[in-house]
Order: structure tokens, then sequence, then C-alpha cells
């Protein structure tokens, strides 16, 4: 059986992600390491190999066009900006530098000299 590449990531999770989702269509996929240096995957050190495209998802011929479009038209989570959490965040951190600033300026002044 013939097998054609429909994406190519760096990331082996992702890939496994592609694939699930194809398998979930009823596309029988599976994921190929390709090595960029020639060092089989088992004994890579981390990070040696695992280069740009080096994960690949890989489908019959046959059922190639219809993956191709599954993996169109995944689109990527886009951020969503959280106001709430921006705000408390801010408000939480000034807290805590107002908090602290009397200690510092003790600590300082004591440094110093400066508590005659």
């Amino acid at each position: 059986m013939e097998e054609v590449i429909v994406a190519a990531v760096d990331s082996e999770p992702v890939a496994e992600l592609i694939a699930s989702r194809l398998r979930a269509e009823g596309i029988a996929a599976r994921v190929r390491y390709e090595s960029q240096v020639g060092i089989p995957r088992q004994i890579a050190p981390a990070g040696l190999g695992f280069g740009l495209g080096a994960f690949r998802v890989a489908v019959a011929l046959r059922d190639a066009g219809r993956a191709r479009k599954i993996v169109a038209d995944a689109e990527p989570q886009t951020y969503r900006p959280r106001p709430v959490l921006r705000a408390i965040s801010t408000v939480l951190l000034i807290a805590f530098l107002l908090s602290i600033i009397p200690g510092v300026v003790q600590a300082l002044s004591i440094l110093f000299g400066l508590d005659r």
C-alpha cells in the first residue's frame, strides 16, 4: 500500500494529535519519524534529530485528499485575552509590592545608618 505524507510537524505529540483526528474520521494514519542527522530515534539524545518536520503523518494514497482537507480545516486555537484575570493579577502584584516597600525602606535605613 502506497502512503502519502499529509502533515509534517516538529513535535511528536502534535503529530499524534493529527493522526488521532484522522483516525476518528475513519482514515488509517500513522506517525513516521525521520531523523535529521541519521540517528535512530530510540538512541538519539534529547533534542538531537528533532528538527523541523521530523514527524510526518502518513495515510494511504486513496485517503490523501480527504485527509488533507481535514488537516487544512483544523484551525489552531487563537489566543483569547482575559482582561479580568489580567486585572486581578495586576492588583495582586501592586499589593505585594506595596506590602514589601516599608520593609525595604527600613532595611536600607539600617544598612546605611540612617535610623539614628
